[in-house]
């Protein structure tokens, strides 16, 4: 895969790891809100049960997002598959939900800047991209 390629996943796989971490976030607050206001007991389940179900696509996101930003800058600080883990398995899906997603948020948008300005300003988005591809 060339740089262009991986700059192009890498675009894709923040925007998805955005989406997903906004709901996260916003299920969470959801979650402690019900628990603050000591909600019914089964409003509590559900939305602890919601708040858990938007944990693995955020992780996803996040490993897949170290993936790319490794093969771009092998010297990258992001986190990857092990520290997600072990973070789940010791602290909590929570945690590690709300706090890993944000460092490999910044070295991805780090990257992507870095390639926009060295590339004169042409940003390296999904659109650019696939008008690149429908052009002979």
């Amino acid at each position: 895969m060339d740089r262009d390629d991986l700059l192009l996943q890498l675009a894709r796989t923040r925007a998805g790891l955005i989406r997903t971490y906004l709901l996260h976030v916003a299920w969470f607050a959801i979650m402690c809100a019900f628990t603050v206001m000591q909600w019914r007991h089964d409003g509590l389940k559900a939305s602890v049960l919601l708040t858990l179900l938007t944990v693995p696509p955020v992780l996803f996101y996040t490993v897949r997002a170290h993936r790319l930003c490794r093969a771009l800058d092998p010297r990258a600080r992001t986190v990857g598959l092990v520290p997600v883990l072990v973070t789940t398995v010791i602290l909590s899906p929570f945690e590690s939900g709300l706090l890993l997603p944000l460092k490999n948020l910044l070295v991805a948008n780090r990257l992507l800047r870095e390639a926009r300005s060295a590339a004169g300003n042409r940003k390296p988005t999904i659109d650019n991209a696939t008008q690149a591809q429908a052009s002979p």
